[in-house]
């Protein structure tokens, strides 16, 4: 009889994508010396830094960490949709209840916070854009789906709502693609590519593109054999470094960083079943904190910010080395007491709302 096709769960992916979300926190470190809002100063907060030669990378260009999660988002939903029968209902379910509850959370911690400053400093603090409209448009994940809406509340939220948008579409697009075979797939890949390079109306089209790159990977993953895997990923990576050695931004992040994210996915990949079980548990572990850590750090900033202001200057405090892993230690720490408090049971209690009632079930117990 055909065996049932069961998803593979890749627990170091997991580790990758919380190391991306710890990127993301370094690159905002920057934030402890933006008393207000002007971001085009950045270059000024760079001397504060503890460890900066080390951590350049991350201070610098922690941004690019979000290419790395549309990317590992492509991956993990084809291995997991390609190899499981759902139903809409159950897919836009499990959408809602993973990603749904902290953002409305940290979202109305957030406008709490900002509401704080304003009372207090006369500005808000770290993003502008305190009213109604942005309100409204990160309550329905829609604040970035427009370019020049401008960050506002919970900033990083915005590469997630982009990325809501690319998850409808892969649905629709999931059994054509699995049927269509890699021409089909690498099709889809060149239009978003072509669509991102047409304009700069939405970042939608970005995202598209390093999403359906990772579905291309996977089905790489699952095509090669072991032997050649070794020369993939380092012609991957040789390619990503012969990217961004270009002057050309495009290249840069297209080439770029598309093989060098590719090189490390790839490699994490097929390395899981050659790892042993307790940096299996470590990765994962750590990949339950990721969402918690992307959003939980800028509104523990704020309230950092605000216990300081206006008395001591935030990044003062912040330019201590002893600060830095206390900072990261209880970033991680909040994320952790989220997952087993708050995600992980309201995405169950949310899941099994979603699930469609058998006949002559009443709609609520109890």
């Amino acid at each position: 009889m055909p065996q049932a096709r069961t998803p593979q769960h890749y627990t170091l992916v997991d580790g990758l994508r919380a190391v991306a979300a710890l990127a993301v926190v370094l690159y905002h470190y920057m934030h402890f010396a933006m008393i207000g809002t002007d971001h085009d100063r950045y270059v000024e907060y760079l001397t504060f830094q503890p460890f900066r030669s080390g951590l350049a990378l991350f201070y610098d260009h922690g941004h690019y960490a979000v290419q790395l999660f549309w990317l590992i988002s492509g991956f993990v939903f084809a291995a997991v949709y390609f190899e499981r029968d759902t139903t809409t209902r159950g897919f836009a379910a499990n959408r809602f209840a993973r990603l749904y509850p902290l953002h409305l959370l940290t979202l109305l911690i957030v406008a709490a916070l900002q509401a704080a400053a304003v009372t207090r400093l006369g500005h808000t603090l770290l993003y502008d854009n305190f009213d109604w409209q942005h309100f409204a448009l990160q309550l329905i994940f829609a604040s970035d789906w427009v370019e020049g809406q401008g960050h506002s509340f919970n900033g990083p939220i915005w590469s997630v709502s982009i990325e809501v948008v690319v998850y409808a579409l892969f649905w629709i697009l999931r059994r054509p693609l699995d049927k269509a075979g890699p021409v089909g797939l690498l099709g889809v890949i060149g239009l978003c590519l072509l669509a991102s390079a047409l304009g700069a109306v939405t970042r939608i089209p970005v995202c598209a593109f390093y999403f359906f790159s990772g579905v291309a990977l996977l089905r790489l993953h699952k095509w090669l054999a072991w032997k050649w895997r070794l020369p993939v990923v380092t012609g991957l990576g040789a390619l990503g470094a012969i990217g961004l050695a270009q002057d050309n931004a495009m290249l840069r992040e297209v080439v770029g960083l598309t093989g060098l994210f590719a090189a490390m996915l790839l490699a994490l990949a097929s390395l899981e079943s050659r790892t042993g079980a307790a940096l299996r548990r470590a990765s994962a572990w750590l990949g339950d904190c990721t969402y918690g850590i992307y959003l939980w750090h800028v509104p523990l900033q704020l309230a950092l910010m605000l216990a300081l202001l206006p008395q001591f200057n935030p990044a003062v405090v912040a330019s201590k080395t002893w600060f830095l892993p206390l900072w990261l230690g209880t970033v991680i720490a909040a994320a952790r007491l989220s997952f087993v408090w708050i995600e992980r049971p309201a995405r169950e209690a949310l899941r099994r709302l979603g699930k469609p009632r058998r006949k002559g079930q009443a709609a609520w117990a109890g």
